[in-house]
């Protein structure tokens, strides 16, 4: 059987889980948790409904503290920059508070909201 691990590993699946989970948690599309778990039902068919509450909760987790981390790491902008650049965030302290809290995922898989939530939370 499929476990949530292996839906969070599998790129396609991964990619829809995080999509999922930032319209739930970002742009407040889906309401209700329950309704974010029938869109994953429909876009990644034939697992029980346990796996995807499962996956769904650890990559909510993993975007929640992903932005919590991207907000208290240290930024370094370059002073001839105009406006401010994803380089200014300092990646190494993000992946390293990430890992520290979820230990015994890849990196992979850890730096996958990364980049929109530097977007979305320092760049915007």
């Amino acid at each position: 059987m499929t476990t949530a691990a292996d839906l969070l590993h599998d790129e396609k699946s991964a990619a829809i889980i995080g999509d999922v989970v930032w319209r739930y948690h970002v742009y407040n599309q889906y309401g209700e948790i329950r309704n974010a778990l029938k869109a994953l039902t429909r876009r990644i068919p034939g697992h029980p409904l346990e796996v995807y509450k499962e996956a769904f909760e650890q990559d909510l987790r993993l975007l929640i503290v992903t932005i919590e981390v991207v907000h208290e790491a240290p930024k370094q902008p370059n002073p001839k920059n105009k406006f401010a650049d994803a380089s200014d965030v300092d990646i190494d302290y993000v992946m390293g508070k990430l890992r520290a809290a979820f230990p015994d995922e890849t990196d992979e898989y850890l730096s996958g909201h990364v980049g929109m939530v530097i977007y979305w939370f320092y760049l915007r």
